[in-house]
């Protein structure tokens, strides 16, 4: 699985837009400085973004205010759980109904 993905950033050429192109994949047991440690290798100029592929913000309002709650997806179906739960819950983030569930996860542990 692909952890740090590192984009070069490509001019628009006869016409086509610019856009970002990925250069380099690393996996999970790859740190950033491995990523820049790579990039440093590869000794072309040009501009770069690092982009971490396991982290998801879920961004949503309340009182008013954006909340963005962070968190890492473990991996690829785990990201598609937490799109499909989205999707399910109309944008809005389960709280409460994570709270429970942690909550029975927690009494049950004790019970054992």
């Amino acid at each position: 699985m692909v952890f740090f993905t590192v984009e070069q950033w490509k001019r628009p050429q006869d016409g086509a837009p610019a856009q970002w192109m990925a250069v380099i994949k690393l996996d999970s047991c790859q740190s950033l400085s491995k990523a820049i440690e790579v990039l440093e290798k590869r000794g072309q100029p040009g501009f770069y973004r690092v982009v971490q592929t396991q982290r998801c913000i879920w961004a949503g309002m309340a009182g008013g205010k954006l909340r963005l709650h962070r968190s890492h997806a473990g991996s690829r179906e785990s990201l598609a759980r937490l799109a499909e739960t989205c999707e399910r819950e109309g944008g809005r983030r389960p709280v409460e109904k994570a709270r429970q569930e942690r909550a029975q996860a927690k009494t049950s542990r004790a019970k054992k």
